[in-house]
């Protein structure tokens, strides 16, 4: 039999050239040159790296740790805010008081103190208006350099927790800061602490290493103060402060109108109408224009339950604002509502809320309507 010509020949009786070209012509030849990378993927490699320069450029935060403490770094240096229209070229802008910094460092006190600088029963002290905090700067200074432990006495209550010392965590400046901020907060008094006293503190304090008990607290006078940076005496503690708002006086009212709008108007609205059925409108209503000392009972203590307003029903809870605002404030917020939303009735005093602090000191229940419809009169128990 005749065998085809053109079929392989396995047992390699046919020239092996012949073989190899019928394999090329399916093929190219094997190569040793290098192949050259796509452009497309070559541009990319490049992109990615001119944006990962670019990106460890602008966040390398100096490489250092303080990039990831919040109290020390500042979006704003990596990217300030553009000048307003008008503003002169490179002026700086108003630095930030001592009681504004101090806001920032105090996110370390919250878990004790709470924000509202209310404590906890029993274990952490208050800060509103207590004696340590109002009083002279030597002791709470004192008490932040280096902590306090065992049974304490303060606004006469009784606590026994322990505070840790400050005076390594944190630096001279951030202590001023967050004392000026306490003394300022939550109804307190107190002036400005500056960096220079704490660094007083320090040296005067210095070779205490132990937390202070009370009994040693109680050792530094209660107006003990440091020397401001001029050389001359701090004022005492019983010093009388900076004259507050009087009544009837435009601060008094642009004081109130600040208050409101932070404070009240959410749920009384700009407007003064309140929402239906849930905040009472303090347009022309017999709360608002009536009796001032009710009035301010009402912020003082809070208000739950149905209450019937200008013949209309809400059901709500309105907040006890006494442990969070001063006497000034809650007459400036007083004299605001009143003299605006269609009111016309005359101005209150601080000395008025100051009254009706006094005399509901002992109730901690919020007011009822019954009770509010009774005030002034032959009002029943207050229920504690």
């Amino acid at each position: 039999m005749k065998e085809n010509p053109d079929r392989v020949d396995y047992r390699e009786s046919a020239d092996i050239t012949e073989v190899h070209a019928s394999v090329q012509r399916e093929k190219p030849e094997p190569s040793a040159e290098v192949t050259p990378m796509p452009l497309w993927l070559t541009a990319i490699c490049a992109g990615a790296m001119v944006w990962a320069g670019t990106y460890f450029g602008v966040f390398h935060g100096g490489l250092s740790a303080n990039v990831y403490n919040e109290f020390e770094s500042s979006p704003a240096v990596l990217f300030p805010q553009p000048a307003k229209a008008g503003a002169k070229s490179g002026a700086a802008e108003a630095p930030q008081s001592l009681a504004q910094l101090g806001k920032a460092v105090y996110g370390q006190c919250v878990a004790c103190h709470q924000p509202n600088g209310l404590g906890v029963a029993g274990q952490f002290p208050h800060l509103a208006k207590s004696e340590y905090v109002n009083g002279g700067e030597k002791r709470l200074i004192a008490i932040l350099l280096k902590g306090a432990q065992g049974p304490m006495t303060v606004d006469g209550k009784p606590f026994n927790g322990a505070m840790p010392t400050w005076e390594v965590q944190l630096s001279p400046k951030k202590i001023a800061a967050v004392a000026s901020y306490i003394r300022k907060e939550w109804g307190n008094t107190g002036g400005e602490i500056s960096e220079a006293k704490v660094l007083a503190a320090k040296k005067e304090f210095a070779t205490q290493t132990a937390p202070w008990t009370e009994a040693e607290l109680l050792k530094i006078p209660a107006d003990a103060n440091f020397p401001d940076e001029g050389g001359g005496a701090a004022p005492t503690a019983g010093a009388a402060p900076a004259a507050a708002p009087t009544a009837g006086t435009p601060d008094l009212m642009a004081e109130g109108k600040k208050n409101y709008m932070a404070i009240c108007i959410a749920c009384h609205q700009p407007t003064g109408l309140g929402l239906p059925g849930v905040f009472p409108t303090l347009a022309k209503t017999e709360y608002v224009t009536g009796d001032p000392k009710r009035f301010a009972a009402m912020i003082l203590k809070g208000v739950a339950g149905p209450i019937t307003v200008d013949g209309k029903i809400y059901n709500n809870a309105m907040p006890a604002q006494e442990a969070m605002l001063s006497d000034t404030k809650i007459a400036s917020i007083l004299t605001y509502v009143r003299a605006n939303f269609g009111n016309t009735s005359a101005a209150v005093a601080p000395e008025v809320v100051a009254e009706a602090r006094k005399e509901h000191a002992a109730r901690t229940a919020p007011w009822t309507e019954a009770e509010l419809k009774a005030f002034g009169g032959a009002a029943p128990a207050a229920q504690p």
